[in-house]
């Protein structure tokens, strides 16, 4: 099954001063080529910024109480620490030195995943759906199951279903509209949504890139019989 998008997200403790600081610390990124930036709850105590680098097909999302990004494409540029994901943790580690900041507390990763599949099979699937030894419904306009459990100090809420290109907007799968993402229009398939959790305070390139091999591994270990 192939990761469409991907949401990574690190929790602070809440910065009394985040409004009077943020603004110094990504000041370098307005320099990039078609990047788009939108402040929310201006002159606020929760005032937050939301960097669009659409050449990289990446958004920041910075607040008072955690710093997130958004990606969609081939996770592999993700496993690269100097290729786009340098600006989330450099934006990060300025984010530390902020002098209202006190600690970091979890990190937590989202991905979507979607395998194309013939309509004919999912029709299959939809009328004999995996997650019943008997279906008393017939045939199914859509099917779902959530499994969640502990591993190794993680939470792992893992959502699997079948896909219809509704699911586009549902989802927002597409956050960019990129090339990569393009056989999710007018098709079918089996869907999955993978979160997983843990409390940390010391999140690293290092750690994050457990998490996604955790995900990976969680994500190709399913099989529907």
């Amino acid at each position: 099954m192939k990761i469409r998008r991907l949401q990574y997200n690190i929790e602070y403790t809440h910065i009394i001063t985040f409004k009077e600081e943020y603004k110094q610390a990504i000041l370098p990124y307005f320099g990039f080529d078609n990047l788009r930036y939108a402040i929310d709850n201006e002159n606020t105590i929760n005032e937050s910024i939301r960097l669009i680098f659409y050449n990289e097909t990446l958004a920041l999302f910075i607040r008072k109480e955690g710093i997130s990004f958004l990606f969609e494409g081939d996770v592999t540029d993700l496993k690269n620490q100097t290729g786009v994901i340098k600006f989330f943790w450099d934006t990060y580690d300025k984010i530390k030195t902020f002098n209202g900041f006190k600690k970091t507390n979890r990190h937590n990763l989202i991905v979507h995943s979607v395998e194309i599949k013939d309509k004919k099979e999912i029709s299959q699937i939809l009328k004999k759906p995996p997650v019943f030894n008997v279906n008393p419904f017939g045939s199914l306009k859509e099917f779902a199951c959530v499994y969640e459990f502990k591993k190794n100090d993680k939470m792992y809420k893992f959502s699997f279903g079948n896909y219809s290109e509704k699911d586009i907007s549902t989802n927002d799968l597409t956050p960019f509209n990129t090339e990569y993402n393009e056989d999710l229009h007018n098709n079918f398939g089996l869907m999955s949504k993978l979160e997983i959790f843990e409390e940390c305070n010391t999140p690293s390139f290092n750690k994050f890139k457990t998490l996604l091999l955790d995900a990976e591994n969680t994500i190709s270990s399913y099989k529907i019989k």
